[in-house]
């Protein structure tokens, strides 16, 4: 049964908020309607001729019509609009942000955590009770999500140098970043030919790829004093200095708008964290499974709870955090952080965050999203859990008014084995992100309803904590 959620109460939280404009305009109305965004949790059978048979989907607005045309073209994210006065009662100039002081919270221990929540928890709810209401106020909450993700699972996180450096010659990147006093050089090559500059493999159509130079990892632990740092949190890192160097090198030929993260699998998982814990702007997830963009509510819910008596896979149970391999394809996935949620997987529910929520955390930016049904002997990477996770954290890309900037699709393929035409999703992306074609097909939600080990029909009663119709300011 179901607890309804409850704030930390037993440890303050150290969150400072100046008030921020809620107000309408004259007419009532909440800017950035939600008048043609119907909600996740009513899907639609997918017209004859335009899916899979039986393929449950949403198409919701920014999906092009008939005649190629944007029912919702692309909107820049704009910085929130100021109200007409402060909570100190001095007038603010309409169209200035309002400020707002971000404070993150300090964290307890893991074992120390009082917070519980059996639903997913909310993306627009702050860890002190606070509702996220504007643009601005989500960039806190983002880095407040990531800050929990890094101290329950992921931790050490490296922050940003003192100062980057760099030159570029033709593919080859040379970068100097400062810490305190110490320097530290890094290199970085980029190859082949395309559009898109890949970083974890290939995408179809072609690609130009990223590659770092050997040891990189190691240099970032010496650099920062770390004994340990996760792999893909350490790529992302690169990945931040690459982009440092192509925008201070704007006549290189190398766009830094252009680069792309990808992987399947066990590198599905470390594309979601090299995209959470970087600015790369277009993350691509495929197939990531436990400890990637899987719900770890709903995972141990199937494997050690009520929904043990629905998990009919012939392959086993679904990897949750319990039975995350140490070591993998791209792993280890977590760090030591983790262990006390890994050795305790009951305990997820006092965990303040879900995966949702760092898929979630990469808003506003692009994120191209696919899992398998239950088929081909893959059952365990737990597809249901991870159509559960996409479809919680869709509406945030909607709520920041770029609901095209996220796209899900659920396919019957062997593993890692999808065709072109099951991930054309990428493509129409990559069109998107890159040229601002309105036209293209990407705000998408396709789960197949022979897919998933628990109806769809049941998730928001049973997984969803907050609106998910909420429109930000």
């Amino acid at each position: 049964m179901h607890v309804p959620r409850l704030t930390l109460s037993t440890f303050a939280l150290p969150f400072i908020f100046a008030a921020c404009s809620n107000a309408r305009n004259d007419e009532g109305d909440v800017p950035g309607s939600t008048e043609f965004m119907p909600n996740p949790g009513m899907v639609a059978e997918q017209p004859s001729g335009s899916g899979a048979p039986g393929e449950i989907t949403e198409t919701p607005p920014g999906a092009a019509n008939g005649d190629g045309e944007s029912l919702n073209p692309v909107t820049p994210l704009e910085q929130p609009g100021g109200g007409s006065e402060t909570a100190g009662g001095a007038e603010t100039p309409v169209g200035e942000p309002v400020p707002f002081n971000c404070v993150l919270p300090e964290l307890p221990n893991a074992q120390d955590l009082t917070y519980v929540n059996e639903k997913l928890p909310d993306p627009f709810t702050f860890l002190d009770g606070t509702k996220v209401t504007t643009k601005e106020q989500w960039d806190c909450r983002r880095r407040e999500i990531l800050a929990i993700a890094a101290k329950y699972l992921y931790a050490p996180v490296p922050p940003a140098p003192d100062a980057v450096t760099g030159t570029v010659n033709g593919g080859a990147i040379s970068i100097a970043v400062t810490v305190g006093g110490t320097t530290a050089n890094f290199t970085a090559n980029v190859t082949g030919q395309g559009d898109a500059i890949v970083v974890g493999g290939n995408i179809p159509g072609g690609n130009r790829s990223l590659a770092f130079g050997a040891g990189f990892q190691g240099q970032i632990q010496t650099l920062f004093g770390f004994s340990e740092l996760n792999p893909n949190i350490a790529r992302g890192w690169m990945i931040d200095r690459v982009m440092d160097v192509l925008e201070q090198n704007p006549g290189s030929g190398l766009d830094p708008q252009r680069l792309v993260v990808t992987g399947c699998s066990g590198c599905g998982k470390a594309s979601l964290l090299t995209g959470a814990f970087s600015r790369v702007p277009v993350t691509i997830i495929q197939e990531s499974g436990g400890g990637g963009a899987t719900s770890f509510r709903q995972v141990e819910w199937f494997r050690n709870g009520e929904g043990q008596s629905t998990w009919t896979c012939p392959d086993g149970p679904p990897q949750g955090i319990d039975n995350l391999e140490d070591n993998g394809a791209c792993g280890p996935w977590v760090t030591g952080a983790a262990r006390f949620f890994r050795d305790n997987p009951e305990r997820v529910v006092n965990l303040p965050m879900d995966q949702h929520l760092l898929l979630a955390s990469i808003a506003p930016r692009y994120v191209v999203h696919f899992t398998n049904d239950n088929g081909n002997g893959w059952c365990h990477l737990a597809g249901t859990s991870e159509a559960l996770a996409a479809y919680a954290a869709k509406p945030v890309w909607s709520a920041l008014g770029v609901p095209e900037r996220m796209g899900f699709s659920m396919y019957n393929a062997n593993h890692c084995g999808a065709s072109d035409a099951q991930t054309a999703l990428i493509g129409e992306m990559l069109k998107l992100a890159f040229n601002g074609d309105t036209s293209a097909n990407t705000n998408v939600l396709n789960i197949l309803p022979n897919g998933v080990q628990q109806p769809v029909s049941e998730w928001d009663a049973m997984w969803i904590d907050g609106d998910m119709q909420t429109v930000l300011q």
